[in-house]
């Protein structure tokens, strides 16, 4: 009976152990869609309070995902530029829509040129099949910043496919056409259906109750 007991402790933390590499391996974070990193070509969009760009992407079919990251390759004129990054929906011209969540700023400590990676506030979802913009412009007039391009124009590929670019100079949403292709990559991570989970943690302790009752049978 105390070699069942040695034995069982040990069944519950392979069993834990499993469900943690379920969790892991659901949790881990996909390549939305990115087309980073880009040779900082001549091509960029200098954005302010009016000037204002919008790079549009298709989740595919499937899985929803939670959102992780932006990252956008800017050029900023110094530290104490504020740029506004947003998610928007897709109207019914397949332009941007209305903003859905702004993400928080990175800490700025040098200007130039390098990727800045941008969070959400809050949980966010990104639907299947649901197309989104990513729009960015800046605080003010005198609060400009490039959003830099690569100048052969790097298509975003990755889990979402590519949908469209858009740019305008009377303040968010961008509704104008633009050929520029700016760098930037958004990160994800598909969370299992609680359904899913309850599944595999009932399998697992039906296995662990059947090899303890076959112990205790041979004890």
């Amino acid at each position: 009976m105390s070699g069942i007991r040695k034995i069982v402790p040990a069944l519950q933390l392979v069993v834990l152990g499993a469900l943690l590499t379920l969790i892991v391996g659901h949790a881990q974070a996909a390549v939305i869609i990115s087309n980073l990193e880009g040779n900082d070509g001549t091509q960029s969009a200098s954005l302010d309070n009016l000037r204002n760009k919008g790079m549009g992407f298709t989740m595919p079919a499937g899985d929803d995902y939670l959102l992780d990251t932006a990252t956008l390759r800017l050029n900023l004129s110094g530290t104490d530029v504020h740029p506004i990054v947003q998610l928007w929906s897709n109207s019914v011209s397949n332009l941007p829509g209305s903003p859905l969540t702004t993400l928080a700023n990175p800490s700025f400590s040098a200007a130039g040129i390098a990727d800045y990676t941008f969070s959400p506030s809050s949980q966010f979802t990104l639907a299947a099949s649901n197309t989104y913009w990513l729009v960015t412009y800046g605080t003010g007039a005198g609060n400009s910043f490039d959003w830099m391009a690569d100048g052969s124009g790097i298509t975003p590929t990755g889990v979402a496919t590519h949908f469209g670019e858009y740019f305008d100079t009377d303040g968010p949403p961008p509704t104008g056409f633009s050929s520029i292709l700016n760098s930037y990559a958004i990160s994800a991570h598909v969370v299992p259906e609680p359904s899913t989970l309850a599944l595999v943690v009932i399998g697992m302790l039906l296995l662990l109750t059947r090899r303890v009752r076959r112990m205790k049978c041979v004890g």
